[in-house]
């Protein structure tokens, strides 16, 4: 049985990632947008999470969360004109969650993991009333 914490859960993110105490980490906390992690620091941060959980990464892509390293003027001018350029760039958001429960799972399942951010109890704190 994992006995995996969201207190040690959220000390080795904040130790990996360098994120300040004052920093509120939650389950609903993107990987991208609040934490500001994309492109190699990304793929770094995500390989050293995948080794210290021993997680198998069943159907986990990259390309599904993070956007590649690298800044194109031409693009960034057409994903302003065109809705279609701008949802070739768009991607699932990554949470703390996701990646709280597949530690918790052992293993990578987007279609489950992805659709914890539709269950009502999903804003609950975890582990609440119980240690893992």
């Amino acid at each position: 049985m994992n006995h995996l914490t969201w207190d040690s859960f959220e000390a080795w993110v904040r130790q990996r990632h360098g994120t300040s105490d004052q920093m509120h980490l939650v389950r609903t906390t993107t990987l991208t947008g609040d934490m500001h992690l994309t492109g190699d620091e990304a793929a770094d941060f995500i390989d050293r999470y995948f080794a210290a959980f021993s997680i198998d990464p069943g159907d986990y892509s990259f390309d599904r969360y993070f956007l590649g390293e690298g800044f194109n003027l031409i693009e960034v001018i057409h994903m302003a004109l065109s809705k279609k350029k701008r949802a070739k760039y768009e991607r699932t958001p990554l949470t703390l969650g996701m990646l709280y429960q597949a530690a918790l799972d052992g293993e990578w399942n987007c279609a489950r993991l992805e659709a914890l951010g539709t269950d009502p109890e999903y804003d609950t704190p975890p582990d609440a009333g119980q240690s893992g």
